[in-house]
């Protein structure tokens, strides 16, 4: 009896141990992470685990990261995704510090996961972007910044150093497993004197712009007045010889009449005669007095 109860009681515990560790050997991984496996003593597997259940031994830990795009924020504003006032100085070429906010995403690359578990000692992803990818991240910001001008910051070559920032950054981050997908700022603010003479410039720069294109108005104004002109004057002088090429008609006209009615008035009414006496007659005249 006493056998049969001790049987049934190892019984019970292998098959509660049993059950135990495998519960505790199965992993579950959700959508978008991945999971790295790594032993008490320290090694970690170089292949790591995709989503859904697997079972793993219970020596083993798992320990997961996010392999689709995250965003992160350093911003002034808590609305912005900061925990706090996250905005941060970066430096101009010509001295002149900058208060702005940035924003960034980023995804963990898969195939450096395991390195990346080794070099940061197995935090987790949220932990490591707040304790390194950030503070990096503003350290490349003024890096990159210290090759523009406050007027290229502050103006119009925003995106150059948005660009260069990027590719910068994701140069860097690629040797710690971490992919930069996108950088940008989203807030430059300027001291208010530096302010003032941006916005002088800016006014000179619109002043100029407008007299260059009020410059280029007069001289296609002139250029129509000159075509117009010379119009008017090709007009003129078609009109001037079409007038003088008519009075030259009308001068030989009047010529030809004056010769024959000058020959008339000196008619002194006798028929004109050919060698031998007889008279030229016109027949056409003839007929005409005779009818």
């Amino acid at each position: 009896m006493k056998k049969r109860f001790l049987s049934s009681l190892i019984s019970g515990i292998l098959v509660t141990t049993g059950i135990f560790t495998l519960f505790a050997s199965v992993e579950k991984i959700k959508a978008g992470y991945v999971g790295v496996v790594y032993s008490m003593n320290g090694g970690v597997e170089d292949k790591t685990l995709g989503q859904g259940w697997h079972l793993i031994s219970p020596f083993k830990k798992v320990v997961e990261y996010s392999v689709a795009t995250e965003q992160a924020f350093l911003s002034k504003d808590k609305k912005e995704g900061s925990e706090d006032d996250d905005s941060f100085l970066i430096q101009s070429k010509d001295g002149k510090n900058l208060n702005v906010d940035l924003e960034f995403s980023y995804h963990f690359d898969n195939d450096k996961l395991p390195k990346t578990f080794t070099r940061f000692k197995g935090q987790k992803g949220k932990v490591i972007e707040q304790n390194h990818i950030k503070g990096r991240m503003k350290a490349y910001a003024t890096e990159v910044s210290s090759k523009f001008s406050v007027l290229d910051i502050y103006g119009e070559k925003r995106s150059n150093l948005n660009k260069e920032l990027y590719e910068y950054s994701k140069k860097n981050f690629e040797d710690w497993g971490i992919i930069i997908d996108s950088v940008n700022f989203t807030r430059i603010n300027v001291d208010e004197q530096t302010n003032k003479a941006i916005q002088e410039r800016v006014n000179a720069q619109q002043q100029l712009e407008k007299q260059k294109i009020e410059l280029e108005t007069a001289k296609i104004k002139a250029q129509k007045d000159k075509v117009d002109a010379e119009s008017k004057a090709k007009v003129t002088e078609i009109g001037a010889k079409a007038e003088a090429d008519a009075n030259k008609l009308k001068q030989s006209t009047l010529n030809s009449t004056i010769v024959e009615y000058e020959k008339v008035k000196k008619w002194d009414g006798k028929v004109p005669q050919v060698q031998g006496g007889n008279p030229i007659l016109d027949m056409r005249s003839s007929q005409l007095t005779h009818e």
